[in-house]
């Protein structure tokens, strides 16, 4: 069954990996396995789209194919049409739109392969199925059946196209662009009216076809029995419980009924599309399934590479699986709640960037690697691989502009309590703020979300995560050469929690805040925060150079040495409220982790705070005398220094 449309959608699912065809064809072989049309030794993914080329100008063909190549079509595929081409017996038109061969040349002129599906009994709502009108008169015939009148022409015309497109080197076995071929169309039903007249016409017809040697592969389209070689495929509004009738045969779908034809005096069928992306994503459930009757559910297993992989079930979120930087290929296991009859099942794959480093870029994969099975069914394990898909990148909301301040969509916005209420996963949020007063350094705290991304008035902020941190956080150790794994801080916390928020890119009011979340956190807690220091901290040896020191010595001056001096900072509007830490001698760690060494000086503390607290900054001279006495003669000292900022006028 065809459309009348100029393209319809034709889809063949074969889910292997994706080779971009190029557009220069080589000379290649062309075969088939249970996963794939194989080409040139590799398995291929091919999606297909439909035009006849009578149905347009030789010069619309080119915009047209050029059209269907930009939308992600692989392969074109046509009928081919016995009554324009045979007007009478043995009389050939091949010219102007009926010029088959010029067509075939402005598919492979694209890159783009072909399926020419000869018949050559068409359907496509095209008068008397392709069939010429003569055809009825030769003596003693009967159409699409063991009858020899029929055969004899039927044969002789598909001989003249075959013969036609070799003449021009057109098959892929000859550096052409066709890789398929058809013979018959949709003849199930009826072989079944003609009984074993009609079985021995299909049979018949497939060796007839095998015989003519293209060094392609030959479909027949809804048609069960179809012999071997012949792949037999899946017409309709739905394939998903499609499977060939051998086990090394591919899962082919030829036509997807994307519509209906119209009739003169009858309404428009129009599908849905949601209908539509439905019925290609969908899996079947038999009813009698144990773990509908109260047994285990079934684990679906998903190979994927990248950084995440969320898995919905009949549109809910069912559950998710991450990899790292280091392993990037990881497996979804989980349970998932299907129901009788038909389910969806979705995987949307996150990639946090491409690799930035390493060998053969060419060669890493980021996505869904396969396979995708379900474990634990009555028939045990079901590959989901080769079931029908599709693909989709990008987001509605990206789509819509939804990030843009100045945008004008339709979409309802809910408030932020039921939205916080529902914890839902892939969900937009919005909301407006004024500008804080101050020149401070701002931050967003995303404490409270999970993964997403963050616009303020359509700039991007970038990607967050709030992942928390593994490791082993035991203190750094300083012996021998250094390691990352050395030194580990902020284990059990989020990697990242503040993200800083330029403010050049804010206007006093109205301020517009578009995150994208995946996981689904808590809006209510996103929070817009100044940066603030609390503490400053400085280390000091008694021998560092100061750059004074460096002058003298270098021009030849005759002054005295200067020691140096620890300097503590805080931003404008704060002063040192108190010292957390003080020790001159060998104190231990880094800001924030300082402990006394087994050489202190008693008065560090003292020290410290008459020379710096309750003021804005401060410098303290590291000498022996300045701490009273040499806390441990003939040893290298330093001062390591923690002081706490606070607004001025506040005491902590």
């Amino acid at each position: 069954m065809g459309t009348r449309s100029f393209a319809k959608l034709f889809l063949w699912l074969l889910l292997c990996l994706f080779g971009l065809l190029g557009s220069q064809l080589i000379q290649a072989t062309v075969t088939y396995d249970r996963k794939a049309i194989v080409i040139n030794g590799q398995r291929r993914i091919l999606f297909s789209g439909s035009i006849h080329y009578p149905r347009s100008t030789p010069d619309m063909w080119e915009d047209l194919i050029q059209k269907a190549k930009d939308g992600g079509v692989d392969v074109i595929e046509t009928y081919v049409f016995w009554n324009v081409h045979e007007p009478s017996p043995g009389n050939y038109n091949f010219e102007g739109r009926n010029d088959l061969v010029r067509f075939i040349k402005t598919i492979h002129k694209a890159g783009l392969y072909a399926h020419l599906r000869i018949g050559p009994y068409v359907c496509a709502e095209w008068n008397f199925g392709g069939f010429p009108v003569w055809l009825k008169y030769v003596p003693g015939i009967s159409f699409r059946t063991d009858n020899e009148p029929f055969k004899k022409a039927m044969q002789g015309f598909t001989e003249k196209i075959v013969g036609l497109m070799k003449s021009e080197n057109l098959f892929e076995s000859q550096g052409g662009p066709i890789i398929l071929s058809q013979i018959e169309n949709e003849y199930g039903v009826q072989s079944k009216l003609f009984g074993a007249a009609g079985y021995n016409y299909m049979s018949w017809a497939a060796d007839m076809a095998v015989k003519l040697g293209t060094g392609v592969p030959w479909v027949m389209c809804k048609e069960e029995d179809a012999p071997d070689p012949i792949i037999n495929t899946c017409n309709g509004f739905y394939c998903d419980q499609f499977a060939p009738n051998k086990p090394y045969k591919p899962t082919m779908w030829t036509e997807a009924w994307s519509g209906w034809f119209s009739e003169f005096g009858g309404p428009l069928h129009q599908r849905p599309v949601q209908d539509l992306a439905f019925a290609v994503a969908r899996v079947d459930i038999g009813s009698s399934e144990a773990f509908l009757r109260g047994g285990e559910l079934p684990t679906l297993i998903v190979r994927s590479s990248g950084h995440a992989v969320h898995v919905f079930i009949n549109g809910q979120l069912s559950g998710s699986a991450f990899g790292t930087r280091e392993n990037r290929k990881f497996t979804y296991t989980g349970k998932v709640n299907l129901r009788a009859g038909k389910n969806k099942i979705a995987l949307l794959s996150v990639a946090v960037g491409l690799p930035n480093v390493g060998g053969h870029y060419e060669t890493w994969n980021t996505g869904i690697l396969g396979p995708v099975a379900l474990h634990g069914l009555d028939q045990g394990k079901w590959d989901l691989s080769w079931q029908t898909w599709t693909y989709q990148v990008g987001l509605k909301g990206e789509a819509m502009n939804l990030l843009s301040p100045t945008s004008v969509s339709s979409v309802d916005w809910m408030q932020s309590s039921l939205v916080v209420q529902k914890q839902q996963p892939l969900t937009w949020h919005k909301a407006y703020f004024n500008s804080p007063d101050g020149d401070e350094p701002l931050a967003l705290d995303m404490e409270g979300m999970g993964k997403g991304q963050i616009w303020i008035n359509g700039q991007s902020i970038g990607r967050y995560w709030t992942a928390y941190a593994n490791g082993q956080c035991n203190g750094c150790s300083y012996a021998g050469s250094f390691r990352p794994p050395k030194c580990q801080l902020g284990c059990g916390k989020p990697t990242q929690r503040w993200y800083h928020v330029p403010r050049s890119w804010l206007k006093p009011t109205q301020n517009l805040l578009v995150v994208f979340e995946e996981l689904g956190g808590d809006p209510s807690r996103i929070s817009l925060v100044k940066r603030s220091v609390a503490t400053v901290c400085a280390e000091v040896a008694e021998f560092h150079p100061t750059l004074k020191n460096w002058h003298i010595e270098s021009y030849g001056r005759a002054e005295e040495f200067h020691s140096p001096k620890v300097h503590l900072r805080c931003n404008q509007g704060q002063t040192i409220s108190s010292i957390k830490f003080a020790s001159f001698g060998t104190p231990l760690g880094t800001c924030g982790t300082y402990q006394q060494g087994t050489c202190h000086a008693p008065t560090s503390y003292d020290i410290i705070e008459r020379k710096c607290k309750g003021k804005q900054r401060c410098a303290v001279t590291i000498s022996n005398s300045n701490f009273g006495q040499d806390p441990c003669p003939n040893v290298l000292k330093r001062l390591s220094v923690e002081a706490v900022c606070a607004p001025t006028g506040l005491r902590v």
